[in-house]
C-alpha cells in the first residue's frame, strides 16, 4: 500500500528574514504559461518489480481499444474462451530536464524563498538536504534528510507482461509499454508493509520530485508550500495509521489500505488549509499581478479528485482554528482533525 501525496522544495538554513526582500517573481509565472515539453526523456531511476493500478488500467485499456490483438491471440492459442493474467508488472520515472537556464534559475531561487518564509511561519526545522536541478539520469540519492529534486515533467515508463491462455492449457506472453506523464506536480511517498509476523512498517522515500509546469501557474507555485507541510506532518499520520490498526489484530491490506487512505485525506485537508492561509500573502508580494481567480480554479480542479475531498472543508476549519492552532491539533491526534472534518 501506497501513502502519496503532492510535494516539493527546500530550504537553507537560514530562517526568512525579511518579507520586503524577496525578489519579484512575475517573470517565472510567465514561464510557467510556456508550453509544457514533453522530451528529451531521462531516466530517474531503475525499473522496480512492483504493481501499479494506473500502468495496469493504461494496459486494459489498450487491449479494450485493440480487439485485433484479442483476435490474433485467440488465433494463436487455437480459439475457444481464453483467459488472461497479470505475469510480471515494472515501471520507473523518467523526467524532462528544464535546460532553459533562466527558468531553472528563477525557479530553484522562488523554492529557496518561499520554503524560508514558510519554515519561519510555522517555526519548524528544515528537512531537506538539499535541492537540485536535475540534469543527468539516475542520481544519487543521500542516505538522510530529503533531497528536493527539480525538473520540468514527470513520466513514468512501464512494462506489463500479460499470459493469455485457455482451455487446451496452451499459452501465449503479451509484453505491454508505455509512457504516461503523471500531472503530478509533486510527492512524497510512505510505503507501509504488513510483515509476516503482523507488524506494520512505513518506509519514507528521502527524495521528492517537483515539476516547474503546471497548467495552472498557482499549483505550481504552492506546491514547495503543500510539500513541505506533508513532510513536516507525515510522522504524526503515520503515527495516526499504527495507532488504528493495532485495534484490529486481523490488519488485512484491504483494512489497512482503507485507514490509510482516509487518513491521507485528512492530511490533505488539514494541509490545503494550512497552504490557502499561508501562501497568498506571499504571493501577493512577490508575484502582485497573479489573478486571484487562479487559487479558486486550483481548489476547483483538486475537489474532483478523491483524495481532495475534504480540501474545502479542511480550508474552513483552518480559517477558524488559525494555521499554528490547526497544525498543532493535528501534529498531537490527527484523529481530533478528523473527527471536525466528519
Amino acid at each position: 500500500m501506497v501513502l502519496s501525496s503532492v510535494l516539493f522544495t527546500a530550504i537553507s538554513c537560514l530562517l526568512y528574514a525579511n518579507l520586503l526582500f524577496s525578489q519579484d517573481y512575475s517573470r517565472l509565472v510567465e514561464l510557467i504559461r510556456l508550453e509544457d515539453r514533453e522530451n528529451p526523456l531521462y531516466v530517474f531511476n531503475d525499473f522496480e518489480n512492483e504493481f501499479d493500478e494506473d500502468s495496469h488500467k493504461a494496459n486494459l485499456e489498450y487491449v479494450n481499444d485493440h480487439p485485433d490483438l484479442i483476435m490474433r491471440i485467440k488465433e494463436d492459442l487455437g480459439g475457444g474462451e481464453i483467459r488472461w493474467r497479470l505475469d510480471t508488472s515494472m515501471h520507473r520515472l523518467l523526467f524532462v530536464p528544464e535546460v532553459r537556464k533562466e527558468y531553472a534559475t528563477i525557479f530553484e531561487d522562488y523554492c529557496y524563498d518561499v520554503i524560508r518564509y514558510v519554515l519561519d511561519k510555522m517555526n519548524v526545522s528544515n528537512p531537506y538536504k538539499k535541492i537540485q536541478t536535475l540534469y543527468h539520469e539516475r542520481p544519487g540519492i543521500p542516505d538522510s534528510g530529503v533531497t528536493v529534486f527539480l525538473v520540468h515533467n514527470l513520466a513514468r515508463e512501464f512494462i506489463g507482461r500479460y499470459i493469455f491462455s485457455n482451455k487446451t492449457k496452451r499459452k501465449v506472453k503479451i509484453d505491454l509499454k508505455g509512457i504516461v506523464f503523471l500531472g503530478e506536480v509533486g510527492s512524497y511517498t510512505t510505503r507501509v508493509y504488513v510483515r509476516d509476523n503482523g507488524k506494520l512498517e512505513f518506509v519514507r522515500d528521502n527524495y521528492t520530485i517537483w515539476q516547474n509546469s503546471a497548467e495552472n501557474p498557482y499549483t505550481a507555485l504552492m506546491v514547495p508550500v503543500e510539500e513541505t507541510l506533508h513532510i513536516v506532518l507525515r510522522e504524526h499520520t503515520e503515527r495516526a495509521i499504527r495507532e488504528q490498526l493495532e485495534l484490529n489484530p486481523s490488519r488485512r491490506m484491504q483494512e489497512v489500505e482503507k485507514v490509510a487512505e482516509e487518513l491521507i485525506a485528512t492530511e490533505e485537508a488539514v494541509v490545503g488549509g494550512v497552504v490557502h492561509g499561508l501562501l497568498p500573502p506571499f504571493l501577493k508580494r512577490c508575484v502582485p499581478k497573479l489573478p486571484c481567480s487562479l487559487v479558486q480554479e486550483d481548489i476547483e480542479s483538486k475537489s474532483e479528485l478523491r483524495q481532495y475531498r475534504h480540501l474545502r472543508r479542511g480550508i474552513a476549519i483552518v480559517e477558524s482554528l488559525g494555521h499554528r492552532n490547526a497544525l498543532e491539533m493535528y501534529s498531537r491526534d490527527p484523529k481530533e482533525f478528523m473527527k471536525l472534518l466528519m
